[in-house]
C-alpha cells in the first residue's frame, strides 16, 4: 500500500479494528499509521517534552503591576469625586481614597494573579505615580477625563496645576 490521501478509501469496521490492534500492541513503542504514512509514538517520555519558558520578565511584571495600582487609584478617585461628591482635599478624604485604592488593588491583583511581593511593590509604585502625576492625564485628555470624573473637577485640576508637573504634598513642581 502506498501513500493515499485521507478520506479517499472507504473503510469498514475491520480496518478500524486492525488499526486499534496496531495501537494496542504492547510490543510497539510506535505504530505505523497508513493514513498518515508515518510512525506515531504511543508514549512520549517526560524528558522529550520541552517545557515552554513563558515567564514574563521582571520589568514586564512590574509595569503591569504599576498599571494595576494606577487603575485602582483612578477607581478610588472616581468614587470620591463622582459618587461621594468629595472634591475638597483634606486628610480624611485622602485616607479614604487610599483605603479604596488599596482595596481595589487587592481585588484586581487577585483577579489577575499578581500577588507576589515584587508585584505588590509595583502596585504601590503605580498608586504613588498616580497620586503625584495623575493630573497630567487630565491635561492630556480633558474631554475624556471630564466624562470619567466631572467637568468641575477637570476645571479645578487645570486651574491648580500645570502641564507636565508633579504634585507633592500640595506643591506643584513643573518639569
Amino acid at each position: 500500500m502506498g501513500l493515499r490521501p485521507m478520506g479517499v478509501m472507504k473503510q469498514d469496521i475491520n480496518d478500524f479494528n486492525a488499526r486499534v490492534k496496531r495501537i494496542k500492541n504492547p510490543r510497539n513503542k510506535s505504530y505505523y499509521d497508513p493514513d498518515l504514512g508515518m510512525h506515531i509514538p504511543k508514549r512520549v517520555t517526560r524528558d522529550k517534552i520541552k517545557k515552554v519558558n513563558d515567564e514574563e520578565s521582571f520589568f514586564g511584571k512590574f509595569v503591569v503591576s504599576g498599571i494595576i495600582g494606577a487603575l485602582a487609584l483612578m477607581f478610588a478617585e472616581v468614587l470620591r469625586i463622582r459618587y461621594f461628591g468629595l472634591s475638597t482635599e483634606n486628610d480624611t478624604v485622602f485616607f479614604l481614597e487610599l483605603f479604596i485604592a488599596f482595596w481595589a488593588v487587592l481585588l484586581l491583583s487577585a483577579m489577575l494573579d499578581r500577588r507576589r511581593m515584587t508585584e505588590r511593590f509595583g502596585q504601590i509604585v503605580g498608586i504613588a505615580l498616580m497620586l503625584t502625576a495623575g493630573h497630567n492625564l487630565v491635561w492630556r485628555w480633558p474631554d475624556q477625563m471630564a466624562y470619567i470624573y466631572t467637568a468641575e473637577h477637570v476645571a479645578q485640576v487645570i486651574e491648580s496645576t500645570t502641564q507636565y508637573s508633579i504634585v507633592y504634598r500640595g506643591t506643584v513642581f513643573g518639569l
